[in-house]
Order: C-alpha cells, then sequence, then structure tokens
C-alpha cells in the first residue's frame, strides 16, 4: 500500500465514529459543506446581487464595486466551500492542511484584486467636482483607470508574495533603492509627465487649436504625457517637451473669436488729397461690407509720409479663428484692395530713386 491514514475519528453529538466509519462520515461532510457552497453561490448570482444592483444607492462608488464584485464574490464563497471540504478530510501526509490554507488564502487575494481591478471607474470619481472639460478628457481619464490597476496588481503581486513566504519586505527595500537610482535618472523625463498631468488638468489648449509656443506656431495635432507635437503651415511638425511648454508663454489662438487683419498701404506721392480722401471712403466701405470682417472694426486712416510713399494704416477683424480659413479671407480682401485702387486710378508705391539733372 502506497499510504495508510491513521487516527480517524469523527464525533457528532454523543456518537464517536472510527476507522472507515468515521472517514466515511467525513467524506460525507465534505460533501455537505461543498454542496452549501454551491447553493450560497446560486443564491449570490440568483438572488443577493440582482437585488442589490437593482437598488439606488446613495454613492456611487457602491454600485461600482457591488458590480465589480459581483463574479469574484460568487467564487470566493464557492472556493470556500472547497477548502472546508478539503480541510475537513483526514490527510495522510501532515503539510497538506497548511498547503491547502494558503492555496486558499491566495485564490481568495486574486479574487478580491480581480474585484478591485475591474472597480477602476472608481477612481473617475476624484474627479466628480472639476469642471466638464476635465471629467471628459479622455487622456486624463486613461492615466487615472491605468494608475489605479497597476496599483492593484501591485498589491496583489505583493500580498500573494507575503502569502507564499516570499521576504517582501527586503525585495521593498531593495525596489525603494532601485526606484531612487531611476528618479534621479530620470528627472527630466517625470518633470515632463507631471507637467503633462498639469496641461490636461489646466487644459490651456486642446488638439486641434493653432497655438503659439516661444517660436514655435502651429495646429495642435497631438499631446500626450511627454510632449506635444505641433504642424505649422509648412507641414513639418516639432515636438515640444511638456516642461518646456509649461516655462513658455502660451498663445491660443483658437480662443479668441476673430484675427487682426492689418498692414501698411503705400500710395504714390503724385495722389491728390481728394484721391486719398475717397481711397480711404472707399476702403472702409469695402471692409464694412464685408461678410468676412467684424462690423465696426474697419479702419482706413493716413499715418506717415514715408521716403517713397504716403501710408496708409489698413485694419479690420476677420470672423474666424482658423488659420486656413483666415488667410482665405484675408486673400479676397486683398484682391478688392487692389480692385479699389484701380477703380480710384491710384498706384501703389514702391522704393524709388529720383535722378535730377543740372544743365
Amino acid at each position: 500500500m502506497i499510504f495508510t491514514i491513521q487516527n480517524l475519528g469523527f464525533a457528532i453529538g454523543g456518537f464517536l465514529l472510527e476507522g472507515w466509519l468515521a472517514f466515511a462520515a467525513r467524506c460525507v461532510c465534505a460533501l455537505v459543506l461543498l454542496a452549501l457552497g454551491a447553493v450560497a453561490r446560486a443564491l449570490l448570482r440568483k438572488k443577493i446581487f440582482p437585488k442589490l444592483l437593482a437598488h439606488s444607492w446613495h454613492f456611487e462608488a457602491t454600485g461600482i464595486l457591488l458590480r465589480s464584485f459581483a463574479l469574484p464574490a460568487e467564487r470566493m464563497v464557492w472556493l470556500t466551500g472547497i477548502y472546508f471540504a478539503l480541510a475537513s478530510l483526514p490527510w495522510a501526509i501532515a503539510p497538506v492542511p497548511k498547503f491547502l490554507l494558503v492555496v486558499y488564502q491566495m485564490a481568495m487575494t486574486l479574487c478580491i484584486c480581480k474585484g478591485l481591478y475591474h472597480a477602476s471607474d472608481v477612481a473617475t470619481l476624484l474627479l466628480k467636482s472639476c469642471g466638464e472639460e476635465i471629467r471628459s478628457n479622455k487622456t486624463l481619464l486613461s492615466l487615472l483607470d491605468t494608475t489605479y490597476k497597476v496599483l492593484v496588481v501591485i498589491l496583489g503581486v505583493a500580498t500573494i508574495a507575503q502569502e507564499s513566504g516570499f521576504p517582501i519586505g527586503s525585495i521593498v527595500a531593495g525596489a525603494g533603492l532601485i526606484g531612487l537610482t531611476i528618479s534621479l535618472a530620470a528627472q527630466e523625463t517625470a518633470s515632463n509627465i507631471f507637467s503633462g498631468i498639469i496641461i490636461l488638468i489646466d487644459k490651456p489648449f486642446a488638439v486641434g487649436d493653432w497655438i503659439l509656443v516661444g517660436d514655435v506656431e502651429g495646429e495642435v495635432i497631438d499631446i500626450n504625457f511627454r510632449s506635444i507635437k505641433i504642424r505649422s503651415l509648412d507641414k513639418t511638425v516639432s515636438v515640444i517637451t511638456n516642461s518646456k511648454v509649461c516655462s513658455s508663454t502660451i498663445v491660443n489662438c483658437a480662443m479668441r473669436s476673430t484675427r487682426p487683419y492689418k498692414f501698411t498701404l503705400g500710395v504714390t506721392y503724385n495722389t491728390s488729397r481728394a484721391k486719398l480722401e475717397q481711397l480711404m471712403a472707399d476702403l472702409t466701405a469695402m471692409l464694412e461690407a464685408s461678410p468676412s470682417v467684424e462690423k465696426g472694426s474697419a479702419l482706413v486712416r493716413l499715418t506717415s509720409f514715408g521716403d517713397s510713399s504716403i501710408n496708409l494704416l489698413v485694419s479690420a477683424y476677420l470672423l474666424t479663428n482658423q488659420a486656413g480659413t483666415f488667410l482665405q479671407m484675408q486673400n479676397d480682401l486683398n484682391l478688392n484692395v487692389m480692385d479699389v485702387m484701380q477703380k480710384n486710378n491710384v498706384d501703389f508705391a514702391f522704393p524709388s530713386t529720383t535722378v535730377y539733372l543740372s544743365k
């Protein structure tokens, strides 16, 4: 015989069973415990959790935790029944009961960690008091979700390692030293990550906005936890680290409702006063009649006398904040200015030199 079971005994009330009768009684007891675990699992799945989930809870976290722990709780009850059933049996190998306890504790830890892992929506409740723009920020929500799940996994692994007998204290101490070394070597990366979080929370710009950061101007095409990407008019893409973005002055052109249309128009000195006044009046009327110009913002004034031209200031605000639309509006207005100049028989001035020859 490979092994034998000794010291069998089973007492219930005033009855004491020994030998194989006691072994049979323990087997029956194990089957009863196993059946109780199955019944409790069925009750949780069909009765208890459906009622709890249908109830309207005052705290949102309660509903999230109930949904995430519905399946793990069923498995915990079922595993508890299996553990007590196995523990009630007589084992010939002495370390088996202790081994069963360790396996049971590890299984319970896994179930709890799985429930917490799927309850990551609890992390988003931290943003409940923030504005709608922050609460709807997908990148920030993804960061919170990932951070929460990583912490749950680390906690679960550490707990299982502790239950398995690993020297978790020494491992944590060693990991602390390694983490300190890595943090010293990655200060710039950490600075960019924290700056990225600040950008996501403060939200000075969004993807699609036209911004100016330092000497870089263009459309924001990507925002991540290390850098932002800006595409300029010539289609080149500039990558700027988040720490540099936070330390620079940011001009967000998308936040303004209009864009300035402003330039100096030079006309020749042989233009009479009457022609100048008529030209300024026609330019003002053209700008005010344009649907691209904000009403009341058109301004045409004689500002100075240059070396080769009489200088007129032409200014208005165009009803757009998009760079591409602005360029098209500016193009149309510039062509209209040429038409007005031609209509009034006024010539554009350009740098020139007049030479007088004496007799």
